[in-house]
């Protein structure tokens, strides 16, 4: 199990060992990464909390420094095996996946996504299904979530952009994304249930994520198994809500994992972040030795993407092109060597 601490992971290891208990099948292993220049990415009161409230006797903690940079040898073995991964921190796991040779590497991942609000339509489903008391600004919301598109679309207009600036991108690059993230709202159902179904299940997002992690865990002879991204939970999941989402993740986290976990670990507020265990010395050397090649500069501004690269804390979204990069600078190492030896 790959254990961070975090409600998530939290839960699936709660879940697992209750249900080693129950069944009597062999108890899960926890398996924690520690990173001592990363203070950001410290749990471990949290995770020790969690282990001795559930009384796991199987917990590994694997101390590393820069061996996860993005571009560092870890991640590099990941991405000549398979191609470049998304997420691009998906080598998270690969300690974890080693250790589970033979065996099954368990995450948390799609636990944000599935037990969150945030989708498109919630506000008009909750007053649909009368769980909020309706706001005179309601009456556009409902009416747009029933009208043809281009009014669905004008009222996603007028709400504020949930995509950050990404400075990195040419203006007509940017502007593109943001036509697409839109597209993918207009087309979400006002049912909760539709949207889980219909349109987060068969996203592109979840399918290269599952395929990535996938390819990652066979590469070391383990499968991969999420639960919280399992078909069969989240079909359930959305049956059992119906036409209204999540009002609240610790809401449904209490509600689903209240029994298994102590309170203060599925309220808490917050996670760790592992930035600066991806962009480390590595990453730094490979921007700082960047000579502006390997980018398509119709869609990406040069500049920009140095200017963020030199940041103290480089966007994550930009990870995917630095990976990108260090594999183009690695293969064509590989190919100039064999040419020369020729």
């Amino acid at each position: 199990m790959s254990f961070s601490g975090g409600r998530d992971s939290s839960a699936v290891l709660a879940t697992a060992v209750d249900l080693a208990r129950r069944e009597g099948h062999d108890p899960p292993i926890a398996v924690s990464l520690r990173f001592a220049r990363v203070p950001s990415s410290e749990e471990d009161q949290w995770q020790r909390h969690v282990v001795t409230s559930l009384g796991v006797r199987d917990w590994e903690c694997v101390t590393l420094d820069q061996e996860l940079d993005l571009v560092g040898d870890v991640a590099s073995r990941e991405a000549d095996r398979h191609g470049v991964l998304w997420p691009p921190n998906t080598h998270f796991h690969t300690p974890v996946a080693e250790l589970a040779r033979g065996g099954t590497l368990l995450t948390g991942f799609g636990g944000d996504e599935i037990m969150s609000p945030g989708w498109v339509w919630d506000r008009a489903a909750l007053v649909l299904t009368r769980q909020v008391r309706p706001r005179p600004s309601d009456l556009l919301e409902v009416g747009a979530a029933f009208s043809p598109a281009v009014v669905r679309r004008a009222r996603l207009r007028r709400r504020p952009d949930p995509t950050p600036p990404m400075p990195w991108l040419t203006q007509d690059a940017a502007t593109r994304v943001r036509r697409a993230w839109r597209d993918l709202a207009l087309a979400e159902p006002l049912r909760h249930e539709e949207a889980v179904r219909h349109v987060y299940w068969r996203s592109r997002y979840l399918s290269v994520a599952l395929d990535s992690l996938a390819l990652l865990a066979r590469g070391h002879g383990a499968k991969a198994r999420h639960p919280f991204a399992d078909p069969d939970f989240v079909s359930m999941v959305a049956a059992e809500r119906g036409a209204a989402g999540p009002r609240h993740r610790t809401r449904e986290m209490v509600r689903l994992f209240g029994d298994l976990l102590p309170r203060e670990t599925i309220t808490r507020v917050g996670k760790a972040t592992f930035n600066g265990a991806f962009f480390a010395e590595r990453s730094r050397a490979v921007v700082g030795a960047w000579d502006g090649t390997g980018v398509d500069e119709s869609r990406v501004d040069v500049d920009s993407l140095r200017r963020t690269w030199a940041s103290a804390d480089p966007d994550a979204r930009t990870y995917p092109l630095l990976q990108t990069i260090a594999a183009q600078q690695r293969s064509a190492g590989r190919n100039g060597s064999a040419e020369q030896c020729l």
